[in-house]
């Protein structure tokens, strides 16, 4: 499995912007004087047409080229944009870009072919306006698709980067238990971070370098003790990140004045979740210095008690020695 960059993926153009660009580039053009009149417009309305098409087309090619093959992508990364956006329908629009270039390519050739064959000025320039008017039809065709491409690009771009063969570590649990508190200590990342429910809208991923080893460390959105059918997008988004990205969880406890629901419904999503996804899970109480202690393994971000003893534990891989 490769390791999958959303960040090179080139901006969309859209339909309008695109013919604007050739035909202006096209409209540019101008051949000196080939000793006569009738080979000097031949050479500059062959040269408009290929102008129009190189464009176009390499346009559409960098695309279908630039954006990541679904095969390819990380189970993680394929579901979680099937969730924001279909993914046959995004398979789909690729494959216009690629079928519509291969289009203007023949349409070219062909229209550069009745160019060549042609004494006549007034005819040359007929060839050369219906060579414009067809090509307009075909970009016009994918205008939907170009508008669809340029959203998922938008979201792809927000994606953490996996890297499949990386250490990592999933940090779940209630909304407003810590999580991104957490991943700000281990990596210095600065996520959003407030005192109020649901602040991470999506995934966010940090490196962290525990005793000279890298680690992946991601935030998930909180997730809630309620059935599937029942859970937001923002939850479905947490439940990928559990299910497809191989690693172990943290799951943070809120015992606090703060927390989001009470100790005992805290307790059946652990239990959930050690029954739903098969991963080692490490039970830590968040927010000690505001909380009696009711786990072994408890720690604070506000006063750094028990970090220390986290990271030696997720360092060492002990973690069937917590998992109660």
């Amino acid at each position: 499995m490769k390791r999958t960059s959303f960040q090179t993926i080139p901006s969309i153009l859209t339909s309008q912007e695109l013919l604007d660009k050739a035909f202006s580039r096209a409209a540019k053009i101008d051949i000196p004087w080939r000793g006569s009149w009738i080979s000097t417009v031949r050479e500059q309305v062959v040269s408009k047409i290929s102008t129009v098409e190189s464009i176009e087309t390499s346009f559409l090619k960098k695309v279908v080229r630039k954006f990541p093959s679904v095969d390819e992508m990380h189970p993680f990364h394929r579901n979680f944009l099937n969730l924001v956006f279909s993914i046959d329908s995004y398979k789909i629009s690729l494959a216009k870009m690629q079928k519509t270039s291969l289009k203007i390519e023949e349409l070219s050739s062909y229209s550069i072919g009745r160019v060549k064959k042609s004494d006549r000025v007034q005819v040359m320039n007929r060839y050369l306006k219906e060579f414009y008017g067809r090509t307009s039809s075909l970009i016009a065709d994918i205008s939907h698709d170009l508008e669809f491409l340029s959203k998922c690009r938008d979201e792809m771009k927000r994606l953490p980067v996996i890297d499949p063969y990386m250490p990592t570590f999933i940090i779940a649990g209630m909304p407003n238990a810590g999580k991104s508190s957490l991943v700000s200590y281990l990596t210095n990342s600065r996520t959003k971070i407030a005192t109020y429910p649901f602040t991470t809208k999506t995934v966010i991923l940090g490196i962290a370098d525990l005793s000279g080893k890298k680690y992946q460390i991601l935030d998930i959105p909180g997730l809630l003790d309620r059935k599937k059918e029942e859970r937001n997008e923002m939850e479905m988004k947490a439940i990928l990140a559990l299910r497809f990205i191989e690693g172990k969880i943290i799951f943070l406890l809120d015992y606090s004045y703060e927390a989001y629901a009470p100790v005992d419904v805290q307790k059946r999503l652990l239990a959930e979740m050690r029954d739903t996804f098969g991963k080692e899970i490490i039970a830590v109480q968040s927010k000690i210095d505001i909380s009696e202690r009711m786990e072994d393994l408890c720690i604070s971000i506000k006063t750094g008690e028990g970090i220390n003893n986290l990271i030696d534990i997720m360092v060492s891989n002990s973690v069937t020695k917590i998992n109660g």
